[in-house]
């Protein structure tokens, strides 16, 4: 209750905003599957994002520590939802997270789930998708304009009842409504599993999929307010009545589905100027580490920042690291590929070719610093890589470590503040970890599409 408790609004911006009241429920959604050998949880959250040590703490809780249990947690990247990542305080570089009300979070997604590990039932599985025209749903505001349109859609129904699940994944920022919004909202993902759930019953998580680039809503915000509520629900809408259509055409309809996962843990350096001078934020949600592997001191994390600042740059043998994970699922023939970040649609889909443009410029003429696609990168992409006829790729998995860019494209000032930031539209940059965590998460999620 915003009346009674502050809560700071995540998304948009380096401060929060206050958030004034609540205009529609947040939700974290849990979807229990298991073969009778293998279990996993698929977990959607209604927040802008979760970290890797919040997915750790909760499989610790949960007992799923093993090779047969496996949660695999997302949020819909919601910019109405409070601060989870401490990142959108009162201040710059103050945290808005609510200490109590996180933790609550956790404890509720690790009570849902033990509660439905204790209620399976025997159900047929759907997989569909589709590719809507974006126009009115989706568009790319960084050149060059790249859309990944697919919508998947997977559904579980109960033996000769009807949907106790669905699952909707799609490419798109959960931002409909603007800066100026100070209500807190599920966005359009709410809207979505709203409709979904209230014509086929059950539970209905959306999972966001390559969100980078940037994918933001092709919505009307040129009006008041109260129409930015109207455009949130028709786009959810929409989406929910392209879903509907998809499963009416399954691509596979499945009673018997063998169920496995892996998953890669990595290390990657942070590179960024501004994460290295608010190593304190970075530090809520992961373990830092040294080059060599070992965990950093409170005393290094309180002086590398004022290190790196006023003897810039950090050397790279003081660079710290953070560990991630890269997880892949297989349910049958469907494929769930795990990246922890916002990827940028090009490296999973390609269209650098204009294929993926949708009708409009591939390069906007007035960008006065347009990308060299000359040297972007050749295929296969990602998806092609994945070769599953359903193959989800999904964004912000089992941690958040912002942008994932084509390094070709990555384009920064190399200062402390990393201002000026370089003409055109570059704020992706100062929003990712680094260069280097691109071909590093890229290359674990080949190694696990690679093992036999």
């Amino acid at each position: 209750d915003p009346s009674k408790e502050t809560v700071w609004l995540a998304g948009y911006g380096a401060s929060g905003r206050r958030a004034t009241g609540v205009h529609d429920p947040l939700h974290a959604r849990a979807v229990v599957v298991s073969d009778g050998k293998a279990t996993l949880a698929l977990v959607s959250i209604d927040a802008i994002g979760i970290y890797r040590e919040d997915v750790l703490e909760m499989r610790r809780a949960l007992g799923w520590e093993g090779a047969d249990k496996y949660l695999f947690v997302t949020a819909t990247h919601d910019h109405s939802a409070p601060d989870t990542l401490g990142l959108w305080g009162r201040f710059l570089g103050v945290s808005g997270v609510d200490k109590a009300r996180h933790k609550r979070l956790k404890g509720d997604v690790v009570a849902l789930v033990k509660e439905l590990s204790g209620r399976l039932r025997e159900a047929e599985l759907t997989a569909a998708k589709t590719e809507p025209d974006p126009a009115g749903l989706c568009r790319d505001s960084r050149d060059p304009v790249v859309i990944d349109p697919e919508l998947n859609v997977l559904e579980l129904r109960a033996k000769g009842g009807g949907s106790l699940a669905t699952l909707v994944r799609y490419s798109c920022h959960s931002e409909v409504l603007s800066k100026d919004n100070m209500l807190i909202t599920a966005d359009f993902p709410g809207a979505l599993c709203a409709k979904l759930e209230a014509e086929r019953g059950g539970t209905c998580a959306f999972l966001p999929g390559a969100v980078g680039g940037l994918m933001t809503p092709d919505s009307d915000d040129s009006g008041p307010l109260e129409a930015d509520y109207k455009e949130m629900e028709r786009v959810g809408r929409a989406l929910a009545a392209h879903a509907t259509k998809a499963l009416a055409a399954p691509r596979h309809r499945l009673k018997d589905a063998k169920l496995s996962f892996a998953s890669r843990v990595v290390r990657v350096p942070v590179e960024n100027s501004r994460y290295l001078f608010f190593l304190r934020s970075l530090r809520f949600g992961h373990t830092l580490m040294a080059a060599d592997g070992r965990q950093l001191s409170g005393w290094e994390t309180f002086y590398l920042p004022w290190r790196h600042f006023f003897l810039f740059p950090l050397p790279e043998r003081l660079r710290p690291w953070v560990e991630t994970e890269v997880s892949l699922v297989k349910l049958g023939p469907v494929k769930l590929l795990g990246i922890p970040g916002e990827l940028f649609p090009e490296l999973a889909v390609g269209g650098y070719d204009g294929s993926r443009r949708y009708g409009r410029p591939l390069v906007r003429p007035t960008n006065p610093n347009p990308p060299k696609l000359e040297t972007a990168p050749k295929g296969p992409y990602l998806r092609e890589r994945m070769k599953a006829d359903v193959g989800l790729i999904v964004g912000l998995s089992n941690d958040m470590l912002g942008y994932i860019l084509p390094a070709y494209d990555f384009q920064v000032s190399h200062t402390r503040t990393m201002l000026p930031k370089p003409p055109g539209t570059h704020y992706e940059e100062t929003n990712s970890i680094g260069p280097r965590a691109t071909d590093i998460i890229l290359g674990a999620a080949d190694e696990l599409l690679n093992e036999p």
